[in-house]
């Protein structure tokens, strides 16, 4: 077996969300690749899916480490810090991923939430609006924040799980937006 068809196995197992099998297989492909920032970015992801938070932030140090000028590395692992409670090194790195690519809107949203979160409001209202002003020079402009699926299969969604209900709020500005539609709402589910 390939390099190539272990990474495919673990992308394949990690989307299956058999966790432990992704894991194993992204920690064979990294004895062989020590230095793929994405390898660690990848078994990052699945050890949080393991509840293995901290082993996590880890990979994602690691990734960050390897890959230094790459801004998703820090929203990744803000992520990460934000669901250990580490709120301002969290906004440290939304703030990093923002200098590196200033028109990263979700950035900006999370940002602004954990913002919010520690009670700065104004600094948090600033964010936002931030946030949406690049969504809507974005749409303005044509651009979807969200990649477009670019065939037939990749349009076809796997089916909905807490998990990933949960990382389609942080990673899908429209998901982000219902959420914070439904917080502003008390709580409250709209009938359509």
């Amino acid at each position: 077996m390939t390099i190539d068809d272990i990474i495919k196995q673990a992308e394949e197992k990690n989307t299956q969300e058999n966790y432990q099998s992704a894991f194993e297989l992204y920690s064979k492909a990294i004895e062989v690749l020590a230095n793929d920032p994405n390898l660690y970015s990848a078994r990052g992801v699945v050890l949080f899916h393991l509840d293995k938070k901290e082993e996590s932030l880890q990979d994602m140090n690691k990734a960050v480490e390897l890959e230094p000028e790459y801004s998703y590395r820090y929203s990744s692992r803000a992520y990460i810090k934000a669901s250990l409670r580490m709120t301002e090194d969290a906004i440290a790195d939304y703030k990093k991923c923002t200098e590196l690519d200033p028109s990263d809107s979700i950035a900006w949203n999370n940002m602004g939430l954990l913002e919010d979160q520690l009670g700065w409001n104004k600094k948090a209202e600033k964010t936002f609006q931030k946030a949406d002003s690049l969504d809507k020079v974005l749409k303005e402009s044509g651009i979807s924040a969200q990649k477009e699926p670019e065939t037939a299969s990749e349009e076809a969604s796997p089916p909905l799980t807490k998990n990933r209900v949960i990382k389609n709020v942080f990673t899908k500005k429209e998901t982000f937006k219902e959420f914070i539609s439904f917080v502003k709402s008390g709580f409250k589910i709209k009938n359509d």
